[in-house]
């Protein structure tokens, strides 16, 4: 009983939690059409856009980044909004215009920019979730030129992008974006940007670590439904063992978190801290497995051979987070699960795996 109450009441929380962002949602955009321009006032020829990247994560930066180079290229100049979790990401790029910092308890300072480098496009690729209050609300301020967004449910957008399969992989929408701009894409490479300084400590670790090939192993996702247990980790360590005379694997992931697995003799933990860092041993590497989705892109920038495991999770029905965040490239064997986390799952189909990568390897 006291488990049913429970059950009951977070769903009566999350019902109420989504109906408050609504009502937040529907009155902030009345805001945004009330004060947007008139058509007379719009500069319809600028080839400026300004792209908002707002409580998104590091593997959404290096999916939208082929975008930027795309655009760049075909004549539009492009700046960046960032937060925390991304600017230092967004920093390395030498093909932006412009790049601006986001912060919730400092926003004068951002507002005060934009309004400077007015004419430009706004363009806003966001899902509809709690981070669209802080996208309209710079909206609502800055009043740019020209908005274009990818939903029509608020009136906040000049222009909605005409988006052909929302079931498809999160790469066609962009394609679809490059369309409505008028660039005739069918498709666009991921992008990621590795410092020299973090790329020559990558290599050192290596060089210090071994002379065999290397195989890169993420136990950790970001959240926990993307965490391997304790078991699992171990059956893939021991496993490995099979191949010590050929590859070496290397953990990557946050030290604290990866921090009690044991190094051994064809074991080592990247002790590298940098993100940059960890992208070069993905680069320098035969294989990586992954759970995190952030590393499964950044392996296809660099075009990796990989194996990633994704947990059975439905985004808004009925729409699959393994289809629409997949790997979506020819070298990754995406292991789709029926369960919701990572560690409940059988390891075997994936040691199976590991010898099908390692053997298309020595061919």
């Amino acid at each position: 009983m006291i488990t049913w109450l429970r059950k009951v009441n977070r769903s009566k929380n999350y019902i109420l939690k989504r109906a408050k962002l609504r009502l937040k949602l529907n009155l902030l955009s009345t805001a945004v059409a009330l004060a947007r321009r008139s058509p007379a006032d719009r500069d319809s020829d600028t080839n400026h856009l300004v792209i908002p990247f707002i409580s998104k994560g590091i593997g959404d930066a290096v999916v939208i980044g082929g975008i930027v180079d795309t655009l760049v290229k075909n004549g539009f100049r492009v700046s960046v909004i960032a937060d925390k979790r991304t600017h230092f990401l967004f920093r390395e790029w030498d093909n932006l215009e412009g790049l601006y910092f986001y912060d919730p308890d400092n926003k004068k300072p951002l507002f005060t920019a934009l309004k400077k480098i007015n004419p430009f496009v706004f363009i806003d690729s966001h899902e509809i979730t709690v981070s669209n209050v802080d996208v309209f609300n710079l909206l609502r301020v800055v009043k740019p030129y020209r908005t274009i967004g990818f939903t029509d449910k608020y009136r906040v957008y000049d222009e909605v992008v005409t988006v052909k399969d929302r079931l498809a992989h999160i790469s066609t929408r962009y394609v679809d974006l490059l369309q409505h701009l008028g660039i005739p894409a069918t498709e666009y490479d991921y992008s990621i940007v590795i410092p020299d300084g973090d790329a020559e400590a990558a290599r050192a670790f290596i060089r210090n670590t071994t002379d065999k090939k290397i195989v890169s192993f993420i136990p950790y996702g970001s959240v926990s439904e993307r965490f391997f247990s304790d078991q699992q980790i171990e059956a893939i360590i021991r496993h490995m063992a099979k191949y010590q005379d050929a590859y070496h694997l290397v953990i990557l992931g946050e030290q604290h978190k990866i921090k009690p697995i044991p190094d051994s003799a064809n074991v080592t933990k990247n002790t590298t801290p940098s993100f940059f860092s960890a992208a070069q041993i993905i680069k320098d590497s035969a294989l990586v497995i992954s759970p995190d989705t952030s590393f499964v892109h950044v392996s296809k920038a660099l075009n990796k051979r990989m194996i990633c495991i994704y947990p059975y999770k439905i985004l808004v029905a009925p729409a699959d987070n393994a289809d629409i965040w997949g790997p979506n490239y020819p070298l990754a064997a995406q292991v789709r699960l029926k369960e919701r986390r990572v560690m409940d799952a059988d390891v075997r189909p994936i040691l199976e795996l590991i010898d099908q990568q390692l053997s298309a390897i020595a061919q």
